[in-house]
């Protein structure tokens, strides 16, 4: 967990913000939200047993990304819903943040979002990230999101996109500029798409210089290979093609070693990123 080491003076001589990362690469059971919750029960609190501080799973986890619209219309969940409830009390017992990709309804009848909940050790939710690039069919399914949010929390400032928002340059760099040091990809990756993930996820932290973190699901002819990035660009931790939880040990102090060893922030020039820029 996190610690500092700071001598008389006030001077941080030796800072360390340490934790340790789980990525949950599962199965999915289609519509059977029952099946996955009592799965994410399991992961959540091996995780915990394994002294994890974090733990992500793949976007619409709860429900399935493979469902039509009518089928995820029915399944979706409000923000205060049952499944944020379940999982609430999960992340409390277990003492550990948990990030879930599910089917978001709202108060509007027939409006639905591919969304990721955020919930502390505590059990609150820290936050609600809503897909912004809703890719091919989707945009058939849900409304598209406006933010990408970073979450300043005890284990560090933590940001969210989700699956097509990563195919972007412009969401990664967003957060970066917001100060996001860690951030989560929940995603449903399909086979042919494999060598993409493979460029795009360590690609964005490299750029940025900060961790990134991808959680994939398996099965369905999607890719699996969820991965933990270190800011270098350098893979720490990649899943096969089964279920498991992939784990890496992190300090969040290398963000700012990079960047030292790396200035691409500090060189970047924020007026060349607007619309103006291509007048």
């Amino acid at each position: 967990m996190m610690s500092e080491k700071i001598e008389e003076g006030g001077f941080d001589l030796a800072k360390e913000r340490k934790l340790r990362v789980a990525v949950a690469q599962p199965e999915v059971m289609q519509g059977d939200v029952k099946a996955n919750l009592d799965k994410a029960k399991i992961m959540i609190k091996e995780a915990a047993e394994n002294k994890a501080d974090i733990i992500c799973f793949p976007e619409l986890y709860y429900q399935g990304y493979h469902l039509e619209a009518e089928e995820l219309q029915l399944l979706a969940e409000t923000q205060d819903g049952e499944m944020v409830q379940a999982l609430s009390k999960l992340a409390r017992e277990n003492k550990i943040y948990v990030i879930v990709g599910y089917a978001e309804a709202v108060e509007i009848p027939g409006r639905m979002y591919n969304s990721a909940i955020f919930i502390s050790d505590q059990g609150e939710v820290i936050g609600n990230m809503r897909k912004v690039n809703a890719w091919g069919q989707e945009k058939l399914k849900f409304r598209e999101g406006n933010d990408f949010p970073v979450y300043d929390t005890p284990i560090g400032k933590i940001g969210l996109m989700i699956c097509y928002d990563v195919e972007m340059p412009e969401p990664a760099r967003i957060l970066a500029l917001k100060g996001a040091e860690l951030v989560f990809v929940p995603v449903v990756w399909s086979n042919p798409a494999e060598d993409r993930w493979h460029i795009f996820v360590p690609a964005n932290a490299l750029f940025n210089v900060y961790f990134m973190a991808g959680s994939n699901t398996c099965g369905h002819e999607t890719c699996g290979s969820s991965m933990i990035v270190h800011p270098s660009g350098r893979i720490l931790a990649e899943a096969g093609k089964s279920e498991e939880i992939i784990y890496s040990d992190i300090d969040l102090e290398d963000v700012v070693k990079e960047r030292a060893r790396l200035p691409y922030l500090n060189d970047f020039k924020e007026e060349f990123f607007s619309m103006d820029a291509v007048k």
